[in-house]
């Protein structure tokens, strides 16, 4: 090929981040809000065309309905999409107390209220693994299930007890500070686009301070004695939902051994799809191969 002075054309699309993030964002969810599994439930939808077939995302632990931001309307152009917030998360209300249950209910809760028995859930982290229990509580609600990033509990892998780092929220003087303090957890990195993006969704105003959206309770609330069974393998024996499973190459979260783990206890027949270099974030930190693993699940059955 011969070379030239000639300057190429810019694509027609771009193909940065930046113009990732900025397309995502054109397109934001509704919000709505119900009364549903004992609380005042909010979730976010983009509609899709008419009659799609549709799915429920799941966030994970003291995230929340945005965290789906960048994945969502990519999804939606085929997909009827919802994204719930789990009580005390997001926009939410809070509860007096926090179980395994309660949050299994609130996701049968917003799809009968929106009448999408059937669909196909999608679960990040703690999403993922409350996605499993709702799985053998309610099959004939969910017809499919997408793990991404998320493992199981096991006498000899426990989780970590949320209730012994549990302290008071901080109060913020200023939107500025409250922004400025934002990271993920565990802290991985992400681009800086998308970690403002998250920060500003999780934050809210109380009187004259900033305080992060979760309610300050349920860290102590949902300890490791209270959070269900501690075996999570015995818990969804004889699961008869189909079920893939996502996860980072490089997640502080997921190994291969955990993956094989979920994938049998699942009943799963399927491998798991390993995003090179992707980490435990991935609707935020690295959607752009998230919604391309997403896609390729979702047209293989459709």
């Amino acid at each position: 090929m011969q070379a030239t002075d000639t300057a190429p054309a810019d694509p027609p699309q771009g193909g940065g981040f930046d113009e990732f993030i900025a397309r995502s964002l054109a397109r934001p969810g509704t919000s709505h809000t119900f009364d549903g599994a004992g609380i005042r439930l909010h979730y976010l939808e983009w509609t899709g065309p008419r009659d799609a077939p549709a799915i429920l995302l799941l966030h994970g632990f003291l995230a929340h309905a945005h965290w789906w931001d960048f994945v969502a309307p990519w999804l939606a152009e085929h997909h009827r999409v919802i994204a719930l917030d789990f009580g005390g998360m997001g926009d939410s209300a809070a509860r007096a107390e926090y179980t395994a249950p309660g949050f299994i209910a609130e996701i049968a809760a917003v799809i009968r209220h929106t009448g999408i028995a059937g669909c196909t859930a999608v679960g990040h982290s703690f999403g993922g693994r409350a996605l499993l229990h709702a799985c053998k509580a309610h099959p004939d609600l969910i017809g499919r299930a997408i793990v991404i990033d998320s493992r199981l509990v096991a006498p000899d892998d426990p989780m970590r007890a949320f209730g012994d780092v549990w302290r008071p929220k901080k109060r913020y003087a200023s939107e500025a500070e409250i922004l400025a303090r934002f990271q993920l957890r565990p802290d991985e990195p992400c681009p800086a686009p998308a970690l403002k993006h998250m920060a500003r969704a999780s934050a809210t105003r109380d009187g004259d301070a900033w305080v992060w959206k979760f309610d300050e309770q349920i860290t102590r609330l949902f300890g490791a004695g209270s959070e269900g069974p501690r075996d999570d393998a015995a818990a969804i024996a004889g699961l008869t939902t189909p079920v893939d499973l996502i996860y980072g190459e490089v997640s502080r979260v997921m190994t291969p051994a955990r993956a094989d783990h979920l994938l049998k206890a699942a009943g799963s027949r399927h491998r798991p799809i390993v995003l090179p270099c992707g980490y435990h974030h991935l609707p935020v930190s690295q959607p752009q191969p998230l919604v391309a693993a997403l896609r390729a699940l979702l047209l293989a059955t459709s």
